[in-house]
């Protein structure tokens, strides 16, 4: 939930197709490209079937396509067995979001774990420019919802949740980079900041296929590196 850079890309290679609006319906095109993070690319049991099914239907057809009829149809299941997983529709959306976090979380942490202090930083957005494109239609995922938290009070608690656990990840690793455990306040302010500024990049890049996103990345980890000199 914090990643956000692209890989370089050699002179040549063919640029990406515009990325879709956040809201409404796509393109075929689109629809054909769609990438899910690997997390819910192979999912087993119904329960991830569905959680699965409610990502690629808010990625490909926006948040208020999200029905629960579409999305048990897109699971190949009954509305009733996916009552029976979910008590309805907010349910099985805040799972999604929950889902993709303890995956990111996980992941960081393993990072942070392999890496010694001094390739904290280096390795912590290496890794981050690497998953742009697997993110790209989770972060659309996420920023709908972000959108749709203004005007709904429950959503925004559950969001605001999910950014303070992301926020103080990256502020372990900051803590890491130091040879430390624990955060300091300034870690997790730094945390805060970085995570708003990723927002407002992915939101600028999903909207503008030509915003300068390596620029942004290479400006971000400049910024990042300085805060904490």
């Amino acid at each position: 939930m914090g990643r956000i850079w692209t890989r370089r890309r050699p002179t040549g290679t063919p640029v990406s197709p515009p990325a879709p609006a956040l809201y409404g319906r796509t393109s075929t095109s689109y629809r054909t490209a769609m990438v899910a993070p690997a997390y819910f690319a192979q999912p087993t049991t119904t329960r991830e079937r569905l959680i699965a099914a409610a990502f690629r239907v808010v990625a490909r057809d926006g948040l208020e396509a999200a029905s629960v009829k579409v999305i048990a149809a897109e699971a190949d299941i009954t509305p009733g067995l996916l009552h029976y997983h979910f008590p309805g529709k907010a349910a099985l959306l805040e799972a999604v979001l929950r889902e993709a976090l303890a995956n990111y979380l996980e992941a960081s942490a393993r990072r942070r774990e392999a890496s010694p202090p001094e390739r904290q930083l280096a390795d912590y957005f290496k890794t981050s420019r690497a998953s742009l494109e697997a993110e790209r239609d989770f972060f659309k995922v996420r920023l709908a919802f972000a959108a749709a938290a203004l005007t709904n009070p429950s959503l925004a608690e559950v969001l605001r949740d999910l950014n303070d656990a992301s926020a103080r990840e990256t502020a372990l690793t900051l803590a890491a980079a130091r040879g430390e455990t624990d955060p300091t306040p300034r870690d997790v302010e730094i945390g805060r900041l970085l995570k708003a500024a990723i927002d407002g990049i992915m939101l600028s890049w999903l909207a503008d296929p030509a915003f300068p996103i390596d620029a942004a990345a290479d400006d971000i980890e400049k910024a990042v590196r300085a805060w904490i000199a």
